[in-house]
């Protein structure tokens, strides 16, 4: 397995387990990594043998290494084998939460993926929240393509009486955490007619205050939305991704500092 890689790439074989926040991640490029190394880190972040190494062995943790580094690289060539990897691994934790991240540092390359799975109804609804947060972080990242981004979700949002709460939620949390005042009156529609599982986007009035439309909750918090205090959100099994992680970090670092700030209203 060592054997074929070569320097600097094969450094990564050896890293191990490393920090999961995408702030702590080394700089791959402290270890020489370069473009010219992009073709043998996308073999090394999509190697079967690798993913099937023992989850104790530092090479274990080298295609997690890789796709960071291809994102840190912001690689155009990676978007297309990532994509693939996610559809044949998203019951995998790690893939599920960091290719989204990866992507949207690649950026502008994945928006076409990104979009066709989204549109597709008859993809496995996961890999449909995987779009919307890939889509959301390719906005956060390239400003100058955040409308491209955001309008593929607003367009997707609008066909909310045809989908599942879970995906109305899931849009409705990203377009928010982007600021899109302009789908506010989709959003409401959305959750006036029950069509949105407040138990991963909060209720209209938390996504209200998202949107800046109101300086603080109204009402008490709908039971069981995401802002409950009194709601269980225990985590599932790492195995079973639910719609809940599809919010990036970045949502959740916002859901927290929000929930303190109202905890601080409320004394």
């Amino acid at each position: 397995m060592t054997l074929s890689y070569h320097p600097p790439v094969a450094r990564l074989l050896t890293l191990g387990r490393e920090p999961a926040t995408r702030r702590t991640w080394p700089d791959y490029g402290n270890l020489g990594l370069t473009q010219k190394h992009v073709p043998e880190l996308i073999r090394m972040a999509t190697d079967p043998a690798l993913f099937e190494a023992d989850e104790w062995s530092a090479a274990s943790w080298a295609p997690v290494h890789a796709w960071r580094a291809l994102g840190q690289l912001e690689a155009a060539a990676a978007a297309a084998p990532l994509f693939a990897l996610l559809e044949r691994a998203a019951d995998d934790p790690l893939v599920y939460e960091e290719l989204p991240t990866v992507l949207g540092m690649i950026g502008p390359p994945s928006l076409p993926t990104a979009t066709l799975w989204l549109f597709d109804e008859e993809r496995d609804e996961r890999l449909r929240f995987i779009a919307v947060r890939t889509l959301a972080e390719v906005a956060h990242e390239y400003p100058e393509r955040r409308d491209e981004a955001v309008a593929v979700l607003v367009q997707q949002l609008g066909d909310w009486p045809h989908q599942s709460p879970a995906l109305n939620a899931v849009l409705i949390a990203y377009l928010a955490e982007l600021g899109e005042v302009a789908a506010a009156p989709l959003m409401e529609a959305a959750f006036a007619a029950g069509a949105v599982d407040v138990a991963v986007s909060g209720d209209w009035e938390d996504v209200q205050i998202d949107l800046g439309l109101l300086e603080e909750r109204l009402t008490p918090p709908t039971p069981g939305s995401y802002f409950d205090p009194d709601a269980d959100h225990a985590p599932r099994p790492a195995r079973q991704p639910s719609p809940n992680a599809a919010a990036s970090a970045k949502a959740r670092r916002k859901a927290e500092k929000r929930s303190r700030k109202r905890n601080r209203k409320r004394k």
